[in-house]
């Protein structure tokens, strides 16, 4: 990340920080609402060695969020996970013995995910039975990757596995409809802007891109 995302970065943790003693009193307003979801993200496959398109990742996850305050326009802060996974074959060309011929390898490649992030949202209420919303703020986010190649040829290509952590931003947009008082629908997208840093040959890879998801949403 670059000075500006870390200025920004810790803009928005100091905003969504500060209303913590309101949360934790009995004056806070509003309940909880909390949503359940699935949803799909695309990753550009940027490392050249690796054909195939671009990496699809199945999307769990799961948030709350608290308002503060408002009326038909409310405020407050929210915090969630989401798990991202994605299994796929992909190819790439190696030294084939002494001779320097090269040959096609296929590999598996199974990466996973998870990133915590907490920040502050905006909501328009006009009626009981629907929400829209908006939210920011930042993200830790640790993931894995792990390559195994579907045949031992060359010998000196082995399995690989290798994780990593990173911090980002992200926004988000999303809309619940409620069909009864405490439980309904949801369906929402989120774009996030971070790096992981991986341990061995990935190195730094950037995860950005599109997440819409849609799933349940529910008052407790």
């Amino acid at each position: 990340m670059n000075i500006k995302q870390w200025i920004i970065l810790i803009i928005c943790t100091v905003f969504c920080v500060l209303p913590l003693d309101k949360v934790l009193s009995q004056e806070a307003e509003g309940p909880l609402t909390g949503h359940v979801f699935y949803g799909n993200m695309e990753i550009a496959n940027d490392d050249p060695d690796l054909e195939g398109g671009d990496y699809d990742f199945n999307i769990f996850g799961a948030d709350v969020q608290k308002a503060l305050g408002g009326g038909l326009f409310k405020y407050g802060i929210e915090t969630g996970a989401l798990f991202s996974m994605d299994s796929d074959v992909r190819r790439f060309s190696a030294s084939s013995g002494s001779d320097g011929g090269k040959v096609s390898v296929a590999v598996d490649v199974n990466s996973f995910m998870l990133d915590y992030f907490f920040g502050g949202y905006l909501g328009f209420e006009p009626v009981k039975w629907l929400r829209l919303n908006a939210g920011a703020g930042p993200l830790i986010i640790w993931g894995s990757r792990e390559t195994e190649p579907e045949a031992s040829i060359p010998e000196e290509i082995s399995a690989n596995y290798e994780s990593g952590f990173g911090v980002g931003l992200y926004a988000r947009a999303g809309i619940d409809i409620f069909f009864t008082e405490k439980f309904g629908i949801n369906a929402g997208a989120r774009i996030n802007e971070t790096t992981l840093s991986f341990e061995d040959t990935a190195g730094k890879v950037d995860i950005e891109g599109l997440q819409y998801y849609f799933g349940i949403a529910f008052h407790f």
